[in-house]
């Protein structure tokens, strides 16, 4: 009898071996595939939340920033302010006496705040910045102060004070742009706005001639304005943006994108009513009978990853934000920072 072992073994696969090997073969793909995607979409999410944190951290601590030194001047509490500057008490970035103001609920032609989303809050703060020259001498008659060596150029907005008078004013000389000046110039015709007049005793329009004396603090002024706008970059959503005045950019106010993923922002305000230095109530910006009695203020952010991020959320999202609850259907990722900082100059 012949032997037909090795015929057999060499017969190859039977179709259904052949089809059982496909099968295990495209479920091994599926599932490496599946794991992969998977994989993806966690990186994606998680990347994408680092990236929210990150930025509702930054644009946290840069607005806690500005709220904690709002109205500072070296001195504590301010009390007699001249600003003769002109539109000193008009021009927002300019009231030295008003460091903290809020805009309720903006509207979409609310030309202070370019492009603003309608229905957000913004905020202006108003300080100086920490690095001071030393007065050595003032002449007032001829608005000449000799100071430390600076590299302030003409056109910024100074503030001076001894802690008895403060007073605001654009620097108007030296008009050289050496790196090591001594002087200031507080006198009238140049720069814009420019000075009412060159006393630094009272606010315009008044004149009183006032001289500070040798050891008084001469700083430059700041102001920034808070507010939501679309972003610069398309399909980014909204932006946290900034409108900033410093001491170099003198009588304007670039307005620059600060940060992304910042859908909305609402901001409450801690008002003193009895005068001890600690809030008592928190309002929004219409209901401020006078800014000076606010201490602190309450800045909450709705994060949202961009729309350039896709759908990162597995379901539809239901969060709540000032009050308000909302199921979102864009599948993109949300969530609410708050923080409350205090004004330094007015609480304990």
């Amino acid at each position: 009898m012949k032997d037909n072992s090795l015929r057999r073994a060499n017969t190859g696969f039977t179709l259904v071996e052949l089809l059982v090997s496909v099968a295990i073969g495209l479920f091994l793909v599926a599932v490496v595939g599946g794991v992969y995607l998977s994989s993806k979409d966690s990186f994606n999410y998680q990347d994408a939340m680092s990236r929210l944190q990150e930025n509702s951290r930054f644009a946290m601590e840069r607005m806690a920033r500005d709220i904690r030194m709002a109205g500072y001047n070296g001195c504590g509490n301010l009390s007699k302010v001249a600003n003769t500057v002109n539109g000193g008490s008009t021009n927002w970035w300019l009231n030295f006496l008003a460091p903290v103001v809020g805009y309720d609920n903006l509207s979409a032609s609310q030309t202070q705040f370019p492009g603003a989303v309608a229905g957000t809050d913004a905020i202006v703060l108003i300080g100086v910045d920490a690095d001071e020259l030393t007065v050595i001498s003032h002449n007032a008659p001829a608005a000449v102060i000799q100071t430390t060596q600076h590299a302030i150029k003409p056109g910024a907005i100074l503030v001076i004070t001894d802690c008895s008078q403060t007073s605001v004013f654009q620097m108007s000389g030296p008009t050289n742009n050496n790196a090591n000046a001594t002087s200031v110039v507080h006198n009238t015709g140049t720069g814009s706005p420019g000075n009412c007049n060159k006393q630094l005793g009272a606010s315009c329009p008044t004149q009183k001639a006032y001289t500070y004396r040798p050891g008084s603090s001469l700083l430059q002024m700041y102001a920034n304005g808070y507010y939501i706008a679309p972003s610069a970059a398309a399909n980014n959503g909204n932006a946290l943006w900034v409108c900033s005045i410093t001491g170099q950019t003198g009588g304007t106010a670039p307005c620059t994108e600060l940060i992304s993923g910042v859908e909305n922002m609402q901001i409450t305000y801690g008002v003193d009513t009895d005068g001890d230095q600690s809030a008592d109530r928190y309002v929004d910006a219409s209901a401020v009978a006078s800014w000076g009695q606010v201490v602190s203020v309450r800045v909450s952010l709705l994060m949202a990853t961009p729309p350039s991020a896709g759908r990162l959320s597995a379901n539809p999202q239901t969060y709540t934000y000032n009050g308000t609850t909302t199921t979102a259907t864009d599948r993109r990722v949300r969530h609410v920072y708050s923080s409350t900082v205090n004004v330094r100059n007015r609480t304990k």
